[in-house]
Order: structure tokens, then C-alpha cells, then sequence
């Protein structure tokens, strides 16, 4: 019923984490661990951040179903603040009809990152995993490119690409 802060290790051993519209918060000294499918937070994950180079975080989010999280690297944070992180399947961002994305041939399901604190990174990676299942009929991963929504749509260097996951590389 609220939004608890996790200072220590949030250890996952079985069973998901719902936040509805709250927030599980990990504070800069906390961690997570032991998450996996069936095992991750379902709704809106914040971890706060000191200032710092090649810090990482992985976000261990998923929708109802899908344990689909969102890992970031080389994080050069100067100034520290926070980010919220959830995810959102079964369906197309709402505005990718002007995304320059062949909706047809992509992944039914986007990553929200709101920055929060007055948060700055210099750079960093991001790699956003997803599952089968959200890949539509005809679509190749290993041509996937990423595209970020801020009020309009930007090209993102695209990095290593899996079955299961897209990267982009050197995102501000």
C-alpha cells in the first residue's frame, strides 16, 4: 500500500513483486538478486543513484506474464538522482506509427525509464531483453534497431542483439 525503500539486498526466491501505482524503491546502497522468471518486480522499479563512472543496475521488471527486464551498463552518473523503470507488453508504444519501426515486424512490448532527482548520466548502455512470444510472426532479431520516445523519436546506436534481447550503446 505504499512505496517501501530497500536499503540492504532485495533477494527474490519465488513469486512476483506487483507495485500497482507505486514504486519499489532501491536505495544507492541496495541491491537485488535471485531474479528471474516468475521471480521479478511486476510494475514501476526506481534505483537511486550516486554520482559515479561505470556504474550498472539491472532492472529486474516484467508485465503479468513475462519476466523482461531492463539492464543498464557503463552508467557515468554527474548527478545523482534516480530512475523509474516498467515495463509494457502485448502491445505497440503509442506512438510507433512515427517511429520509423516496421510495426509488423518488431516486439510487442516497450521499456519506460523516468529519470527523477534531477539525474544526469554522461552515457550508458542499455540492454532490454524480452520474450519469443512478443516477437511478431516474420521479424528477425538480429536486424532489430532501437528507437527511444522523448517527445519524439531518436535513432540509438544499436549494440550486441540475441534472440531474446536488443542493445543500444552510448545513450545520454
Amino acid at each position: 500500500t505504499g512505496s517501501p525503500t530497500v536499503s540492504g539486498t532485495l533477494t527474490f526466491a519465488t513469486g512476483k513483486i506487483t507495485t500497482g501505482a507505486n514504486i519499489l524503491i532501491v536505495a544507492t546502497s541496495g541491491s537485488v538478486s535471485g531474479a528471474a522468471a516468475g521471480k521479478y518486480v511486476f510494475g514501476n522499479l526506481q534505483k537511486n543513484f550516486n554520482t559515479g563512472n561505470d556504474q550498472a543496475f539491472t532492472f529486474p521488471i516484467g508485465d503479468a506474464s513475462n519476466y523482461t527486464p531492463a539492464a543498464l551498463a557503463s552508467i557515468n552518473i554527474t548527478t545523482a538522482g534516480n530512475l523509474t523503470a516498467k515495463t509494457t507488453g502485448g502491445g505497440e508504444h503509442p506512438n510507433i506509427s512515427t517511429s520509423g519501426l516496421d510495426s509488423s515486424k518488431d516486439v510487442n512490448r516497450y521499456w519506460t525509464l523516468t529519470t527523477g532527482g534531477g539525474i544526469v548520466a554522461s552515457s550508458y548502455d542499455a540492454t532490454f531483453s524480452f520474450v519469443a512470444g512478443d516477437v511478431d510472426g516474420g521479424a528477425t532479431t538480429a536486424n532489430f534497431v532501437m528507437r527511444r520516445y522523448n517527445s519524439g523519436w531518436s535513432a540509438t546506436t544499436t549494440g550486441t542483439r540475441t534472440a531474446t534481447s536488443t542493445q543500444a550503446t552510448g545513450l545520454t
